[in-house]
């Protein structure tokens, strides 16, 4: 047919007022025109939309039918489609689906409704939404036809993408509607006959259920929002029926109902992604409306098609408050757990919505039972073990969170290897967060510093992403959450508050609203795309955010951009849609950063119980948990996990073997850390010397095993407190003796360093050892530096000199023009030597010293001829010590050699003492002990053991107890001097001061 003739056709029947002729040529033009794309263009080009809908308006049902049709198949064009819209179809539209209850037209309507809303809801919308919501919801619930009501639920489903028909249509019963046609379409009948007979032949025990049927109710009521409820005392009578009752509903076997099932499940896949209010949820569970024929479907059947629809329903329908009651009375919690247990094949969006539908209904702890006893949470554990997305790990991570209070699941997740899980992730992600964490740190310090905050500020419990999950439930409901974050009551509102069940001296940090991230551990198909920026900007956001930025409604599935070609009598059918592949957020490491925190609760949480799993004292669990705290710092759970494990006897072998004090010591080295470093050896200190550990230290102490001798030695030095007791190990016990020999031993190895820092822990916060030191920056400021100038004249008034004899070093150059050689007979040897001359004043010099004034006034044969001869300095020293005098006479502060003169001082020390300048000698003394360093203190040790100097022999064997090297350089030390001259007396000397001082403490 061509366009004239078409335009013949709807000349005639726009001109005629013969109902039956106009009958005609829209049944002429249905037929033989809009039955293709080809014919529907050809209609669209010729005028024919303007006209068609004008008969919209016609009071005739046969004319209405037919123009429905056309229109119907016309507006699979979306040209076709906007035209009719622009010629304000809604109108009659409208009126039709409100005032006619002809079967056939309503069914024509629907699908002309639902094609037109695929193009622009909103303008079909804008006048008659709540006519429309209200004429589809009354199509769906009266109609009898099966083709009118999938009709009508397509439309709906199309237009449920406005948020103001979603309003009406839920206002209008529309999803209560829904739910109790599919219940009833799916009611299978032959399993209600045998129920009625089961029902008759216990008549009296169901009666005396009835009357008791509120205590019952009480009960669960109860159960559900105890969270700490013993679950072995309930488990049997709330969950002896607890088999899924899967007789009570069928798949339909007629073609045109199984049609009907398929459409409101497209609907419902709309809805479920829609945030609906408390208000909609109440009225369900008011009018009994049930998800069970949705739940239905969820089977380990391979042939099952229905079965990702229905489990992304359930799981979306999840996320909002008020649908758990009637989520957990439809045995969705049992259905997803036995499917995540029976099927290995899972898709991964299949898997994923069903380890959030246990997620959400898992703070329940009837549902922890049931997820217990269906085998779910080993098959939880062994998902973890297994390599999987990080994205999965983290959901069941956040399942995992909701048994922390459920002693028997814990107790089961435990002997399925739940610590080692733990911490096997928790290593994972700091192996590959670390330089992140580390960065973000460095940058938190600046911008604090930059702020200039308060040290309360400082001490802030934000080093990194808190979790906190969206209030999901009202906590006047019966199925309300005991996690909610409505009442500070819970115990499970935040692991920041728990109270766990157990030892009353375990570990409980004082957990104070901090700066949060508001996160939730909904699984959710389309996640919002953040980049690294965004991601690690929210680790300090206001803990006081509203979570209601968290309720977003979701996008609705793009079901208009599917074209539809339907035809006069058949119409297409349209697949249930698939998942959208979720939009991953981008991943740093292995895990979300704020899922680490889940792992932080739940370490704490099982280091609380009563019974302690072994794996806790196990090397991986410690030291990852000392790594934990260097890179996230000491304000998190992790503090509070190691300090339970630490203060757990049972553990204390494993310490000592392990060697975790000196790990526990490192922390004491960092400023961030110090502090909580010494708080971890000084619980140590509590196990170590009570009775336990004692004898467990004075046992290995006296095996016959060299490396548990050695680990105990260093763990005596760094955790015994009590003087006595630590004279009675390194003494009787033999440690020290220990302590020394693995630093002096020729094979260097990991103890050497652990036994270098135990010493020094044990000389500096045990015994008190200390060396005064002078800040160098400070050093500098208040000293003036002495540059040796050996050109320049000391006095300007010279008229006596000194001689300094020095043995002639080869090749040595020569420095003053006043140097000359000469050759000393000693017996059989001849020593050639140097001598320079100091010029100086005799008159300053005498009146410094009565020494000095003797030697150059009177005999003296060093003083023949106003010279001075010196033969055991050099000329530095000299030049030095007559620079004090210098500064001395003119009233000026002391100035100090450079560090690589330290022999300067030395020689300066010793001849202050010769000549007897007290004061002289008391200034040099301090700056001896101040410029003390790993390069000097063997010579101040090796001279003042030679000239019987107390005070700088005690001051050195100080330095070498207690000085804050570095360990290579700290080992170098010691074994320079075990190498020295007095090497035998500083090792008495060493074993002394210690003794000694352990003694002073009796």
């Amino acid at each position: 047919m061509n366009r004239q003739l078409v335009e013949n056709i709807l000349a005639v029947i726009k001109a005629s007022t013969d109902k039956s002729v106009i009958v005609k040529g829209l049944t002429k033009l249905r037929t033989d025109v809009v039955k293709d794309k080809n014919g529907i263009l050809l209609f669209r080009e010729a005028g024919g939309v303007a006209p068609m809908v004008r008969f919209l308006s016609k009071p005739h049902e046969q004319i209405l039918e037919v123009a429905l049709s056309i229109m119907g198949n016309c507006c699979t064009d979306e040209l076709s489609c906007k035209e009719a819209l622009e010629n304000k179809i809604f109108i009659p539209l409208a009126t039709i689906l409100k005032s006619i209850p002809n079967p056939l037209i309503q069914c024509r309507a629907c699908r002309l409704l639902g094609n037109l809303a695929k193009v622009d809801a909103n303008q079909l919308l804008s006048t008659h939404c709540p006519a429309i919501a209200q004429a589809l919801c009354r199509i769906i619930e009266d109609a009898s036809d099966v083709q009118t009501r999938m009709m009508a639920f397509r439309a709906c489903r199309f237009l449920l993408a406005n948020t103001q028909f979603m309003k009406h249509f839920l206002q209008s019963s529309g999803l209560t509607i829904l739910l109790r046609i599919l219940s009833a379409t799916m009611k299978n009948e032959s399993n209600d006959a045998e129920e009625k007979l089961l029902t008759d032949a216990q008549a009296p025990l169901k009666v005396g259920l009835k009357r008791n049927q509120h205590r019952e109710k009480y009960f669960e009521e109860v159960a559900r929002n105890l969270e700490g409820v013993r679950s072995d005392i309930f488990d049997h009578e709330v969950l002896k029926n607890s088999t899924r009752n899967s007789n009570a509903y069928i798949i339909p076997e007629e073609r045109a109902a199984l049609d009907l099932v398929c459409e409101i499940l497209k609907c419902l896949l709309v809805i479920s992604e829609l945030q609906m209010s408390n208000v909609v949820w109440e009225s369900l569970n008011r009018a009994n409306c049930t998800l069970a024929p949705i739940v239905y479907f969820i089977t380990d059947e391979k042939k099952n098609k229905h079965r990702s629809a229905a489990l992304k329903i359930l799981s979306n329908l999840s996320k909002n408050q008020g649908a758990f009651y009637i989520l957990s009375s439809a045995d969705s919690i049992l259905a997803a757990c036995e499917l995540l247990v029976a099927d290995e094949d899972l898709s991964e969006s299949e898997r994923r919505h069903c380890i959030h539908i246990i997620s959400i209904l898992s703070t329940d702890a009837c549902n922890r039972s049931k997820i217990r006893r269906s085998g779910a949470l080993r098959k939880f554990i062994a998902m973890i073990k297994d390599t999987g997305p990080p994205a999965e790990k983290a959901s069941i991570l956040n399942v995992l969170i909701n048994f922390q209070y459920d002693n028997m699941s814990m107790d089961l997740m435990l002997r399925e290897g739940l610590v080692l899980v733990l911490i096997k992730e928790l290593n994972v992600y700091i192996s590959s967060e670390e330089e992140f964490y580390k960065k973000k740190r460095e940058e938190k310090l600046q911008s604090t510093k930059k702020r200039k905050l308060p040290d309360v500020v400082k001490e802030g419990k934000c080093k990194f992403a808190k979790v906190r999950e969206e209030t999901f439930f009202d906590s006047d409901s019966p199925s309300s959450s005991p996690r909610s974050y409505n009442g500070p009551s819970s115990p499970c509102s935040s692991s920041r508050s728990m109270s766990p069940v157990g030892s009353g001296y375990l570990y409980q940090p004082n957990q104070a609203d901090s700066d949060e991230e508001s996160y939730s551990p909904v699984c959710s198909d389309d996640e919002e795309e953040e980049d690294e920026q965004d991601t690690s900007s929210h680790l300090y956001n206001n803990p006081n955010a509203s979570n209601n930025d968290h309720t977003i409604i979701m996008n609705l599935l793009d079901l208009a951009a599917h074209s539809e070609e339907d035809s006069i009598l058949i119409e297409d059918e349209e697949e249930i849609s698939q998942d959208v592949p979720a939009i991953k957020l981008p991943q740093l490491g292995n895990l979300p950063h704020n899922t680490i925190d889940v792992i932080d609760n739940l370490l704490f949480r099982v280091t609380c119980l009563v019974t302690k799993s072994n794996d806790l004292g196990k090397p991986e669990t410690m030291n990852t948990l000392i790594k934990a705290l260097n890179l996230f710092g000491v304000n998190t759970d992790f503090s509070g996990s190691l300090t339970n494990i630490l203060l757990e006897s049972q553990f204390f072998g494993n310490v000592i073997r392990q060697g975790i004090s000196h790990q526990l010591y490192q922390l004491t080295k960092v400023k961030e850390t110090s502090k909580d470093g010494f708080g971890f050896l000084d619980t140590l200190t509590s196990v170590g010397e009570c009775n336990y550990g004692k004898e467990e230290l004075a046992r290995l102490l006296r095996s016959d095993d060299v490396i548990s001798q050695k680990r105990a030695a260093i763990t005596v030095g760094y955790l015994i407190r009590s003087k006595p007791l630590l004279y009675q190990f390194l003494n009787d016990g033999n440690a020290l003796t220990l302590l020394l020999g693995i630093i002096l031993s020729s094979r260097q190895d990991d103890f050497t360093a652990e036994a270098v820092d135990a010493l020094t822990c044990m000389s500096r916060y045990t015994l008190g050892i200390n060396v005064p030191q002078l800040n160098g920056d400070k050093r500098l400021d208040e000293y003036d530096e002495f540059v040796e100038d050996a050109g320049q004249s000391l006095h300007e008034h010279c008229d006596m000199r000194f001689v300094v004899h020095a043995p002639l070093r080869e090749n040595e150059a020569s420095t003053e023009g006043s140097e000359s050689f000469e050759c000393v007979e000693d017996d059989k040897n001849t020593t050639s030597t140097a001598t320079t001359n100091v010029d100086f004043n005799k008159a300053l010099l005498c009146s410094t010293s009565d020494v000095f004034n003797t030697m150059l006034n009177s005999d003296f044969r060093e003083g023949k001829e106003g010279e001075i001869h010196l033969r055991n300095y050099t000329v530095s020293g000299l030049r030095y010590f007559l620079n004090l005098i210098v500064r001395k006479s003119k009233n000026l502060k002391y100035n100090i050699p450079p560090a690589d003169k330290y022999s300067a001082l030395l020689e300066a020390f010793e001849m202050s003492r010769i000549y007897i300048i007290p004061e002289m000698e008391q200034f040099v003394l301090q700056m001896l002990i101040a410029l003390l360093d790993e390069t000097n203190c063997l010579d101040v040790l090796e001279w003042s053991m030679k000239n019987y100097h107390v005070e700088l022999t005690e001051m050195t064997i100080n330095y070498y107890l207690c000085s804050s090297l570095s360990t290579e350089a700290k080992v170098n030390l010691f074994r320079t001097a075990d190498y020295s001259t007095y090497s035998t007396e500083w090792f008495q000397m060493i074993m002394e001061a210690i003794l000694a001082r352990c003694r002073n403490g009796f």
